[in-house]
């Protein structure tokens, strides 16, 4: 749900300070990237911050929400019939707003890159492909923003020819898609491992997008019928609203039927203590490499996990202090569904791959 947080504050910020913003945007560009600053910080440093802090606030401030947000706003800036309300509401502030966006989302992407960076250069000895491919498009979406950002703001715009700053920003459409590609990504293995939240997420980040790209080629092909557009958009918008919904919810039912033991009813335990009693293993790919665990069960719960193999940097994830944090959560919560560590999100998460794949042997 940060996603629909994330859209309402930049909704709230455009309508209150829109005026303020097309008359003097330079404060609210230093305080753009002060945030982007804090985010790299955050994430480099290690910082540990509440689990509220760190599922809500970091979420949007650090994850990219807010980042997303403006874009979608800048997207849909275009989308807008000419002379509507959303158009004159938003087309004079658009560039702005890209330019708030861009800097929070470099500032989301120098915060995870040495993660990336390290993730990328053990995958590629692993031959981790979906893990190479997510820094590719991670890479490609950066490389087309940057210049659709410099040439946002007005001076250097006014250097160059209409035609010229068309044709270039014409690269925008590849950008949203790279982007819509990269928020898959995120969230599809969140999906996967059968958390709500996510398909939840998941499916409205396909209807914003889905819903975009249906009414930006509408406008494109109605522009000698501006008055049927609103209605078109009337039926495009359901329609790639029901399409994305369906998608993802078939896309997470094929992988509960081929996986089996990472669906919801193996990873939780069950009422009647179905999991076996003993101890198992599993292994999950954390930052640097794998992450294995034990976990023993015990009348039917999960009584003790133990971290028996990490190869992670200890600035990023402490097996000692996070470690232990990440087995208090598993066992308080009896289940691999849980909140990872802010600064610290591969990690966490191969730690909580591996809890899932011995919850899977105990399962069985």
């Amino acid at each position: 749900m940060t996603i629909l947080i994330s859209l309402c504050l930049a909704l709230i910020f455009s309508l209150v300070f829109g005026e303020t913003l097309k008359k003097n945007p330079i404060p609210f560009y230093i305080s753009s990237g002060i945030i982007a600053v804090f985010a790299a910080a955050t994430v480099w440093s290690g910082i540990k911050f509440p689990e509220f802090v760190d599922k809500w606030i970091l979420a949007i401030l650090v994850k990219g929400g807010l980042a997303g947000a403006f874009f979608i706003i800048v997207m849909y800036a275009g989308a807008f019939p000419n002379r509507s309300l959303g158009a004159k509401t938003f087309m004079p502030i658009r560039g702005q707003l890209s330019i708030i966006a861009s800097i929070l989302g470099l500032g989301h992407g120098l915060a995870y890159l040495p993660g990336y960076l390290k993730l990328v250069k053990q995958c590629a000895l692993d031959l981790k492909i979906h893990i190479l491919l997510f820094f590719v498009v991670s890479v490609i979406a950066i490389a087309i923003m940057i210049p659709l950002f410099v040439t946002s703001f007005v001076k250097i715009r006014r250097k160059m020819t209409g035609s010229s700053w068309k044709k270039l920003q014409r690269f925008a459409y590849g950008f949203y898609l790279f982007l819509f590609i990269h928020v898959l990504m995120v969230m599809i293995p969140r999906v996967q491992r059968g958390q709500q939240e996510a398909v939840i997420s998941t499916a409205v980040y396909c209807c914003i997008f889905i819903s975009y790209f249906a009414c930006r080629i509408i406008k494109s092909l109605s522009k000698k019928s501006m008055e049927k557009i609103p209605v078109r958009q009337m039926i495009a918008i359901p329609l790639s609203v029901v399409i994305s919904v369906v998608s993802v919810v078939t896309l997470a039912d094929n992988y509960e039927a081929e996986t089996k033991g990472y669906s919801e009813e193996s990873i939780e335990v069950a009422s009647d203590g179905s999991l076996k009693d003993g101890t198992f293993y599993g292994e999950g790919m954390g930052n640097n490499g794998t992450i294995g665990v034990e976990l023993t069960i015990k009348n039917g719960e999960i009584s003790d996990i133990a971290i028996t193999k990490f190869i992670d940097d200890v600035e990023y994830f402490d097996k000692e202090t996070d470690g232990k944090e990440m087995i208090s959560r598993v066992l308080e919560a009896q289940s691999a569904d849980v909140d990872t560590i802010a600064g610290a999100t591969f990690s966490s998460e191969g730690f909580i791959s591996a809890v899932e794949a011995a919850l899977q042997q105990a399962g069985q």
